[in-house]
């Protein structure tokens, strides 16, 4: 933690006071941060970060009160999945009716992110239907946020700069595996060499601090099949119902994800269009790492082995143990796990997304 954090804490709830948003109603915000983020763990970024909004708020000017009530409540995570216990008072405190709108926002990474709207499904679905979420890119990987640029960040949260808002629902990735609990992702979940650099990267982060992801991938592309047997495998991937894509094969990656245009790795472009899934057959060593740079860049489409397509669900069957990651978490299934089955589906979220002018 730095000691630009408590001025920083004043400074956005400041900020979050003047809002324009949703002007004619009364709004409720509730800002959930993570001490422990990325932008906090480093003095000089989140004194950046301060100074930014500073910037902003000279360039937008001073904000006309508006005739309406808002409150900024600010909570503090402080031990994993606390977002729960911070989440269960919508339920009972403070109702929202007609006239009012209530606002989560979460400052820290993906995380932080994925902790509060796991905790939201556990609310009653007409309260987390009246909530909506905003993700801010204050951690090591952003891939969830609804933008990875702070300043864009502020001037649609301002209600007041060029950049406006649209409300959106926020699609979950059921993922079920036999004998587990139910798990969820809200960006991208995949099977096979991507987990197995997640699963590293968790690891090692104590000894690589940072965004330490590329550098996994380097190792990961060298190890994986000494950990990890790359048989012939049975994935079915289909929307409504219709099959789409049956493979009968070795595979090195299969990638689900909420919607197309997604990333992960903090940028890295698996997901580049409306297609949301993507699938990588085996390939030798020199080929993985040939094909490091377009998949960072989203160009891999049309390269050998590489298949994009669309889907709803996914389901996978494999005789040998491997890994699966869901927004980082990394889950190891043996072959009783399986059938693994990945769904889309609508659970009441939504989230205010960015719109830059056109």
């Amino acid at each position: 933690m730095t000691e630009g954090l408590d001025e920083f804490r004043a400074l956005f709830g400041t900020w979050l006071g003047e809002t324009h948003l949703f002007p004619g109603k009364n709004l409720h915000i509730d800002l959930i941060l993570n001490p422990h983020a990325g932008a906090f763990r480093h003095g000089p970024r989140c004194r950046a970060l301060v100074e930014n909004l500073r910037r902003v708020r000279t360039r937008l000017g001073p904000a006309t009160p508006l005739d309406r009530e808002v409150r900024v409540s600010t909570w503090t995570t402080d031990y994993p999945g606390h977002e729960k216990a911070i989440l269960s008072h919508l339920q009972s405190a403070d109702p929202c009716g007609p006239d009012d709108q209530r606002l989560v926002i979460t400052a820290g990474g993906d995380g932080t992110s994925r902790g509060a709207l796991i905790s939201a499904l556990d609310l009653p679905r007409e309260v987390r239907e009246g909530i909506l979420f905003f993700r801010l890119p204050l951690g090591t990987g952003n891939d969830a946020a609804e933008t990875r640029d702070w300043s864009t960040a502020l001037e649609a949260l301002s209600g007041r700069g060029a950049v406006g808002v649209l409300v959106q629902p926020l699609r979950v990735l059921e993922v079920k595996a036999q004998g587990h609990p139910l798990h969820f992702s809200f960006n991208i979940a995949s099977v096979g060499l991507d987990a197995f650099v997640v699963h590293m990267t968790n690891r090692l982060k104590s000894w690589f601090p940072g965004n330490s992801y590329s550098l996994m991938v380097d190792v990961a592309t060298f190890f994986y099949e000494l950990f990890v047997q790359v048989v012939p495998s049975t994935l079915e991937l289909t929307t409504q119902g219709k099959l789409v894509l049956r493979w009968e094969d070795r595979f090195l990656l299969a990638a689900l994800g909420t919607s197309g245009h997604r990333t992960y790795g903090a940028g890295k472009r698996v997901l580049p269009d409306e297609d949301n899934f993507c699938l990588a057959g085996k390939r030798n060593i020199f080929s993985k790492l040939a094909y490091r740079k377009p998949f960072y860049q989203g160009t891999h489409r049309g390269l050998e082995g590489i298949t994009l397509a669309r889907g709803d669900r996914l389901q996978v069957v494999s005789p040998v143990r491997v890994p699966i990651q869901m927004d980082g978490e990394v889950l190891w299934l043996d072959p009783p796990d399986f059938p693994l089955v990945m769904e889309v589906v609508d659970r009441g979220l939504q989230v205010l997304t960015p719109q830059q002018p056109l």
